[in-house]
């Protein structure tokens, strides 16, 4: 598949053309004498191309959608981006992408178009990727994807060195995410407060503010102060846009690269924070725990009532870990957090 020009570039208008492309390729013409020559020739029965309006217009959709994911999660905003990636670091990409799916509560029909479509263009970009769409990975990201070893990097410690090398503006945003799970927008909103021994970051997805506190973690508090004040300096040259786009991305791959580790955008960082927080806390006496997660309850200006009620909800799980780990996060329901924590529901 030709290479796109001008805005076309960019990852998901270079997704919208290849799948125009490939309607174009097919439109008027017979599906069944498609799967015919596929049949003669490899025992087969599909065709390259989309033969019909309402499917193009799914497709164009799904692929829309996978590319602004890839732009503003991943990092991978133009072509080029794309075509430098391996075969395994697109696995990742596809799997990172399924996992919002299901955050998202998506039915598994829906999944199921969503995955034919982006292999049916990913394909067209790269023969090569059609690998990745065997049974058991269209089973997984159909079903919804279980917790596994590919939501976190192995040796975050390694690409960190390398990162530190490279920039010490892009690793100083990288360990801010490791030390308050914060997503990568919210890096930039990050508020420290001395007194109390928490970090702020307001306004986060969802408009919900929320809070990360530090009483039994003061050399990460200190850490973090350090982090923040590397950014600050930054900030003063360049937005935390310019920044974001046009350096820490691609400085995250490159760390990758020289570590050895399948580049798998900056979201893991979220999973790494709460997966080793989740360690310590959970492992807290329980009146600790409970006391920890009424402290949340009430900075967030919960009534009595209110209080009440979630602490019924978590007793009756004895989930106060996670529910902790869930508020830090800032989610509003306990399974999207045990998808973090690799924690199956009680």
């Amino acid at each position: 598949m030709a290479s796109m020009k001008g805005r076309h570039n960019r990852i998901k208008y270079f997704f919208m053309e290849t799948t125009k492309a490939l309607f174009d390729a097919g439109y008027g013409k017979s599906k069944f004498e498609a799967f015919q020559r596929s049949y003669d020739k490899d025992r087969t029965r599909r065709s390259d191309a989309i033969h019909s309006f309402s499917t193009y217009v799914s497709y164009e959709k799904t692929m829309a959608k996978f590319g602004d994911f890839l732009s503003s999660e991943m990092g991978v905003r133009y072509e080029r981006d794309f075509r430098k990636l391996s075969i395994d670091e697109v696995h990742v990409c596809i799997d990172k992408f399924f996992e919002k799916e299901k955050e998202e509560g998506l039915a598994k029909k829906t999944l199921e178009r969503h995955i034919s479509a982006i292999n049916k263009v990913l394909s067209a970009i790269d023969p090569n990727l059609k690998e990745l769409f065997t049974p058991e990975n269209r089973m997984r990201w159909r079903n919804g994807l279980e917790p596994g070893d590919n939501d976190r990097y192995n040796r975050p410690e390694v690409i960190m060195e390398h990162l530190r090398n490279i920039s010490e503006t892009s690793h100083a945003i990288a360990q801010l995410q490791r030390l308050t799970g914060a997503r990568i927008g919210d890096v930039k909103k990050i508020e420290i407060d001395e007194e109390n021994k928490k970090v702020i970051i307001e306004n986060s997805k969802g408009g919900r503010d929320r809070a990360v506190y530090f009483d039994y973690f003061p050399e990460q508090f200190e850490k973090v102060k350090e982090y923040k004040e590397i950014l600050d300096r930054a900030l003063e040259e360049k937005s935390f846009s310019e920044i974001r786009k046009e350096e820490y991305y691609k400085d995250l791959r490159k760390a990758c690269r020289e570590a050895g580790e399948p580049y798998r955008g900056s979201h893991s960082f979220r999973f790494e924070w709460a997966q080793e927080r989740y360690e310590v806390i959970s492992q807290l006496p329980k009146e600790e725990q409970i006391e920890y997660y009424i402290r949340i309850l009430e900075d967030r200006g919960k009534s009595e009532k209110e209080i009440g009620e979630a602490m019924e909800k978590v007793s009756k799980k004895d989930a106060w870990g996670e529910a902790i780990i869930s508020e830090e996060l800032g989610h509003s329901r306990l399974d999207i957090s045990r998808h973090y924590l690799r924690i199956k529901a009680k």
